[in-house]
């Protein structure tokens, strides 16, 4: 095929070559640009050691069990250690080239004494002849030699030490807020319930009585959508694999209907609307917190570390592979490059498939120092969200409340650290305005240790009451994540002056971020299908999405 294309182009072999040689000489180039564009995490290593035992007792809080801050401790000693040793060589290696200057500058002098010859012996200005001068520049050099060697072994030791010391403090989780319930989410602590759909007393309010029969007969959210047409889960199946639809007819517009409604309300409360990239390299997507518990799709993070010797990247691999939960990240490459030989470099930051808006919302300002006065600046982004779900059992499988693909408007705000906690609470009360507005009932949770990402400081969970489920349904989170998003993506508030013109004489430090989901489509679906669902099969339209749904204010089943 490609000599068919040489020719066909008027190419001779030779200018073929050099097309090729060309091409390798890009891919070299692209291969060393993505090595470069790694950003490296600031992690605070001095932290780590002098509270290792409280973040290891942190860590254990929420579940993660490979974490070892006593070890980031050791590490961090012993680099600074080598750090120190190698300074010292540094300064060694200075004196004896100034030592070395300063004999070929004597022996030069001697040289040049008047009435001397070449042949004649001369004295120097150090006191030393010509052979003295010879053994002492001999013995100056063979001790730089030395002191180089000594200087690059060092450097090659404590290039490894960096490595791990950056792999282990990366596998620590954010601390927890004070107030977050210790254990798993049957420790959830209620904090409002809003709402008195089809009446409290017959759809129980509390999970605990969800065995309570009820005087109507509300369906499954699936059984609604197959009658009235708006889903195809078949097809889905087909074309992708399980857990993967089509919307179809009313159901698409119903998705459309609920983007925009979200997106509206979003930019009306001061955030800017974002159609995001589908796909992030695999260390923007390690940094904003999307990994396993312990490591067990970790790959990216240790190919980053390509200069770890084998033996040591084998230790590695054991420790995220022992233990731990699976990816839900996609891995994605371009078929091009699967097919390449094997001899050829692999990507050390391949691509994946955003599980959340999330990620390339928070990692737009990567590497930046931000103003002060430009905060918090608040971002609203429209993706579509891949998550494997591995793992995932039961009902939560059924039709549409537990997808590999579904649509998402998120919500990110970057703000000052005295300011994060603050806009927690006024995303939570955005979150709750918009689904009150819908007319849904549901209740939000603080939730306990083990339900924290790797990021979050402190979440909130808010669950919908699924009348067909019978039971309550996460529809939506809200989490600040401090600065752990920040230090791993160089994230920095410059000092100056204050929103009041008052200066201020701080070190920039890092932001903190925050997100919380607005809509996750299928989600809201199903607590909208579920919740207005009418004793004829019909579906209530709530009255702030009729805007959007072509005048329709029903859903009604196929065979009216």
């Amino acid at each position: 095929m490609l000599r068919r294309i040489g020719v066909a182009s008027g190419l001779c072999s030779s200018h073929f070559c050099i097309w090729i040689f060309a091409s390798s000489r890009i891919s070299s180039c692209r291969q060393q640009q993505q090595r470069r564009t790694l950003i490296q995490p600031s992690f605070d290593y001095k932290y780590i050691r002098d509270n290792a035992q409280t973040l290891l007792e942190n860590a254990q809080s929420r579940n993660v069990m490979d974490a070892q801050p006593h070890r980031v401790g050791e590490l961090y000693n012993e680099f600074r250690r080598l750090t120190a040793l190698v300074n010292e060589k540094r300064s060694e290696l200075n004196s004896l080239s100034k030592e070395l200057g300063n004999l070929a500058r004597s022996r030069s002098k001697g040289h040049k004494a008047d009435g001397k010859t070449a042949e004649q012996p001369t004295k120097s200005n150090s006191g030393l002849d010509e052979s003295g001068l010879q053994a002492a520049i001999a013995d100056l050099r063979e001790n730089a030699r030395i002191t180089k060697n000594t200087i690059q072994a060092i450097d090659a030791n404590l290039n490894v030490i960096e490595k791990r010391l950056r792999y282990e403090a990366s596998k620590l989780p954010n601390v927890s807020h004070p107030d977050t319930p210790l254990g798993d989410e049957s420790h959830a602590r209620t904090m409002k319930t809003i709402g008195t759909l089809h009446t409290v007393d017959k759809i129980p309010l509390d999970i605990s009585d969800n065995t309570k029969p009820s005087d109507l007969d509300f369906k499954d959210h699936y059984d609604l959508a197959l009658d009235l047409g708006i889903v195809d889960m078949e097809a889905g199946a087909r074309v992708a694999g399980s857990r993967f639809h089509y919307w179809r007819g009313a159901g698409a517009l119903l998705e459309l209907a609920l983007v925009q409604y979200a997106m509206t309300r979003a930019a009306a409360a001061g955030f800017t609307p974002h159609i995001t990239p589908d796909i992030a390299r695999s260390s923007i997507v390690d940094a904003c917190g999307f990994r396993p518990r312990s490591g067990a799709e970790e790959d990216a993070r240790l190919n980053v570390y390509t200069d770890v010797n084998k033996d040591d990247k084998a230790e590695m691999a054991h420790n995220r592979h022992s233990a731990g939960e699976a990816s839900q990240i996609y891995r994605v490459s371009p078929v091009a490059e699967e097919s390449s030989s094997a001899d050829s470099h692999a990507d050390p930051d391949p691509l994946c498939l955003v599980a959340t808006a999330e990620i390339p919302l928070v990692a737009m300002r990567a590497q930046q120092m931000l103003d002060r006065r430009e905060l918090p600046m608040k971002f609203a982004g429209l993706s579509h969200c891949f998550r494997a779900e591995a793992g995932a059992r039961g009902r939560d499988t059924r039709g549409i409340y537990r997808l590999h693909q579904f649509t998402k408007v998120e919500l990110v705000t970057l703000a000052l650290p005295e300011d994060s906690q603050r806009e927690l609470c006024r995303l939570v009360d955005f979150q709750t305005a918009l689904y009150e507005d819908l007319g849904l009932t549901f209740r939000v949770l603080q939730m306990p240790t083990y339900e924290l990402g790797a990021s979050a400081y402190q979440k909130f969970d808010i669950e919908a009451w699924m009348p067909g489920r019978k039971a309550w349904g996460e529809i939506s989170s809200a989490s600040n994540c401090t600065d752990y998003q920040a230090r791993r993506l160089g994230i920095r508030v410059r000092a100056g002056a204050a929103k009041d013109g008052s200066s201020v004489a701080a070190a920039p430090v890092f932001v903190h971020t925050l997100n919380a989901t607005a809509v996750a489509v299928p989600r809201i679906v199903v607590a909208l299908l579920e919740s207005f669902q009418q004793p004829d099969g019909s579906v209530v339209i709530p009255h702030v999405l009729r805007p959007w749904m072509m005048g329709m204010d029903m859903l009604v089943p196929k065979r009216h």
